[in-house]
């Protein structure tokens, strides 16, 4: 039996997917059951079949749902049997509350954002407002687990967009994510020396885990994320992940391999540590659900607004199991705030007047622009040349370029004809494994209007015949 209501603010295919999620979590959906066809149950439910086909493709984007031709969708087989999941579902919205070389004419550089797509005039505002109306509040060193009230306000977008099992009591706001990091590294130190980590994968929460003094073990991906049986050679006690979007392939972990590494983590007393970096830039589809949401005791959940908003702003935050918070509360007893009042303060405005929920859909669609148009001129430009990685989310994709050019050749040729891509290699902890002749395309800095000539000027350096480098052309 489904429920749909036209009268809130949460669209009747998101409505229908959370149902049949629910039914399917909790196993009133069995493994291998035959779901309604669309056009019986639009007919049932008395909505449009465009309403259904949306609900299906999300569930099947997710992999709760298989697709058997001309026979229609059946429920995955998924082993729940081991794992306590928390069901409930959030319905109801929340209240509204490098210096630039001469030579480069464009720059593919990733973790830059457009400063004329910021919100820069609002946050103006907001941070003159909160300098006239909390000026004694700027007077004291603030708690460690950051203003109370911003805290709050965390939760409620965190709970809707996300699905987060918490309280205000276990976020805790830092100044960027490997400061959050570093927090938690003081805090399982005693529990385990050696930590997984995605290979590829972020090379400065490598870097952030070494300097620590632990042991960071390199785990292989496959085409549904982190390999569960290589991590299960190993003796750590908590895996870094990014599950949303892997960082840098773009791989979207799938429910039955969330539930492989909650049940790893069950089985071996051992923690996740979930980067939602980059969770709302799904291109093509509603973002998938946390890893936090299906079993908050063993996920330590880490987002951030510095990849959306100023990343200068350096403000991220990180959601604690219940069962860490007394043992961190202790640790840091005394600890001011990493971050300044003002910014976390002219944070909240933000987001309690509205602005952080307008500026996400108007920043998700202007990426998505800019994401569709890179894809389309790479492929027109190099066809079969290529190889792009990472697409339908994110603000980055991986082009690997066919022949014989290095990734080396491949930034120096680009950089001569005035457009800057970066290397890849440096995201292997074994560099030896990497992608041959790959480089990164950030578009997060880059406008719409430059996407296309600049692709043009990759084509002419790459496979053009510049006379410095006709002996690498292919």
């Amino acid at each position: 039996m489904f429920v749909l209501k036209d009268k809130i603010d949460v669209p009747l295919y998101i409505q229908l997917y959370q149902q049949f999620r629910e039914k399917i979590l909790s196993g009133d959906l069995k493994s291998g059951s035959k779901l309604p066809s669309s056009r019986k149950l639009c007919t049932d439910l008395r909505v449009s079949r465009n309403t259904v086909d949306m609900a299906y493709n999300q569930l099947y984007s997710e992999g709760y749902i298989i697709s058997k031709p001309r026979n229609g969708y059946y429920v995955e087989n998924l082993d729940f049997s081991s794992i306590h999941i928390t069901r409930e579902t959030f319905y109801e919205k929340p209240a509204v509350t490098d210096n630039q070389n001469t030579l480069t004419q464009y720059d593919f550089r990733y973790g830059k954002l457009n400063q004329f797509e910021l919100p820069i005039d609002q946050w103006k505002k907001l941070t003159n407002k909160c300098l006239r109306d909390f000026a004694d509040e700027m007077t004291i060193y603030g708690p460690t687990f950051g203003e109370f009230s911003l805290r709050e306000e965390i939760l409620k977008y965190l709970q809707y967009y996300r699905g987060v099992k918490c309280t205000a009591d276990q976020i805790f706001i830092g100044s960027g994510v490997h400061y959050c990091l570093s927090m938690l590294c003081q805090l399982i130190r005693g529990t385990t020396t050696t930590v997984a980590v995605e290979e590829p994968g972020h090379h400065i929460t490598r870097r952030t885990l070494e300097n620590h003094g632990f042991d960071v073990k390199p785990i292989s991906l496959d085409s549904s994320g982190l390999n569960l049986k290589d991590l299960s050679l190993t003796n750590a006690k908590a895996a870094y992940v990014t599950p949303s979007h892997q960082y840098p392939l773009g791989i979207i972990m799938p429910i039955s391999r969330r539930l492989e590494l909650i049940e790893w983590a069950l089985k071996n007393n051992s923690i996740i540590i979930e980067d939602d970096y980059s969770c709302h830039l799904r291109y093509n589809t509603k973002p998938v659900q946390s890893l936090q949401s299906l079993c908050s005791d063993k996920v330590v959940y880490i987002g951030s607004f510095s990849k959306f908003l100023f990343p200068t702003l350096r403000l991220s935050y990180m959601i604690l199991p219940k069962g860490m918070v007394d043992k961190f509360t202790r640790m840091f007893d005394g600890y001011p705030s990493s971050v300044p009042f003002v910014i976390q303060k002219t944070l909240e405005l933000f987001m309690k007047e509205g602005h952080w929920e307008s500026y996400l859909r108007k920043t998700n669609r202007m990426q998505k622009k800019k994401h569709d148009t890179l894809v389309e001129n790479l492929k027109k430009e190099f066809g079969d040349k290529i190889t792009i990685y990472g697409m339908n989310a994110g603000l980055h994709l991986l082009v690997q370029v066919k022949g014989t050019m290095s990734e080396k050749e491949l930034i120096e040729r680009a950089y001569m004809a005035g457009v800057k891509v970066y290397p890849t290699s440096k995201y292997w902890k074994c560099p030896e494994n990497s992608l041959d002749s790959t480089v990164v395309l950030g578009f997060g800095g880059i406008t719409l209007d430059e996407i296309e000539p600049a692709v043009k000027l990759l084509n002419k350096a790459w496979f053009g015949g510049n006379s410095k480098y006709k002996d690498y052309c292919v």
